[in-house]
């Protein structure tokens, strides 16, 4: 009976530890008190085989076997107890609610922050934008965690709730998690998964580990299945307003995932749009429509900005460069004189990713369209891009309206 509690017991502590990952300090004596009592019936089981295999020197000694039955008794009840506390004590109810609320994060204090990122160490900065440093953390159980820090306090607060409404609103494996927040006088951080690689444009753009370009092509799909997640999975649409190569973070096998929802907007159910207040979006990856004072902004922003992002995709290079032809712009034209095997040459892309790559240059010339209405959904990219469906050929010059190609609106 005690072995078969025993089985009870190691599965449950096993279970509360992993609940309590980011709550290390709730359970922490009563696992402390488990594994106590692991150790003490690992010897009381030494002791009954030492018992079965020289049963003769002790089958007289009563006192002996009566003392070591009793200890078999108290550790049954002792391990009794501790299931049932384990399963009933409100930290471990608190961290079965934490478990089971996917995607909720937790909250931080100041201290924790401190005690996770070492002080704030400038040797532990991952990156820096305008809003925040982002450090690289522990957890006390050695994972590992990214911290943002935002600086300005009256622009960080909305950064600060579009971020935590976002993706407290969303789970999926090529979306970042948001572990926690602080929100204090002094300290206004987020608390992220960690990846390993980093942010995709220093790679796609430099390239330094020579990946190949089918590689890119998956990330570019299970970025583009993010998106259509967001647009079509979550109980309100979520606008992102800012993809682009920078805000997608690369993990250990350069599994993508969608960051930086500080611009994010919420669709509520049985609204089809939002009215534009105040210009979102990085320049170069925005839609037009983006830079138009109350215009009606709909999920096929994103749209267009992932068609830009994937047009650096297909050319391995940002579509920008001061004296050179804008990228997207040179694809429109290689496309228009039927000329789109020589831009794959010029690219540096091998035969055979020939038709994936056709299928990048013709996607980001729909998705870049000036009209949005003209664009596809996401989950009409999603399926284009894995080949289920295919892409229409018949397409209008996405740049038309467009004075010049290098103009502010493409510009860095």
């Amino acid at each position: 009976m005690l072995s078969v509690k025993m089985v009870d017991l190691v599965n449950l502590k096993d279970r509360v530890k992993r609940r309590n990952e980011l709550y290390p300090e709730d359970m922490d004596g009563w696992v402390h008190n488990a594994e106590d009592r692991e150790r003490e019936v690992a010897e009381i089981r030494s002791k009954l085989d030492e018992l079965q295999l020289h049963s003769f020197q002790y089958i007289r000694n009563v006192n002996y076997r009566s003392k070591l039955n009793q200890r078999v008794i108290e550790n049954l009840n002792a391990v009794n107890n501790l299931i049932a506390v384990g399963n009933s004590s409100p930290a471990s109810i608190r961290a079965f609610l934490s478990e089971m609320a996917i995607g909720q994060p937790r909250e931080f204090s100041r201290a924790e922050i401190m005690i996770i990122t070492s002080h704030l160490s400038e040797s532990n900065i991952i990156r820096s934008d305008l809003f925040g440093n982002v450090y690289n953390g522990k957890f006390r159980n050695g994972k590992q965690v990214s911290v943002k820090v935002l600086r300005d306090k009256d622009v960080s607060q909305g950064i600060f709730k579009s971020e935590v409404r976002s993706l407290s609103n969303a789970s999926h494996r090529n979306l970042l998690k948001l572990y926690g927040y602080c929100f204090e006088h002094n300290t206004i951080a987020l608390v992220y998964e960690y990846m390993e690689n980093g942010t995709f444009d220093k790679i796609l753009y430099q390239n330094p580990l020579s990946i190949e370009w089918d590689k890119f092509y998956g990330i570019a799909i299970k970025t583009a299945k993010a998106i259509a997640y967001l647009h079509d999975g979550c109980d309100d649409q979520i606008i992102h307003h800012n993809i682009n190569a920078a805000n997608v973070l690369l993990g250990e096998y350069f599994s993508p995932k969608v960051a930086e929802f500080g611009l994010a907007k919420l669709i509520k159910e049985g609204r089809t749009h939002l009215t534009l207040t105040n210009p979102r979006g990085t320049p170069g990856y925005a839609a037009p429509e983006m830079w138009i004072p109350s215009s009606r902004i709909t999920c096929s922003s994103d749209v267009y900005s992932f068609g830009m992002m994937l047009f650096e995709i297909l050319g391995m290079r940002e579509n920008f460069k001061k004296g050179q032809v804008w990228f997207p712009q040179h694809v429109w034209n290689k496309f228009k004189s039927d000329q789109l095997d020589d831009l794959l040459v010029e690219c540096g892309i091998y035969e055979k990713d020939k038709i994936e790559a056709k299928t990048s240059a013709l996607v980001a010339l729909w998705c870049a369209q000036f009209k949005p209405q003209l664009r596809p959904s996401m989950s009409t990219v999603v399926k284009m891009l894995e080949l289920e469906i295919p892409v229409k050929n018949q397409i209008p010059n996405p740049f038309k309206r467009f004075r010049s190609p290098q103009t502010s609106l493409h510009g860095r």
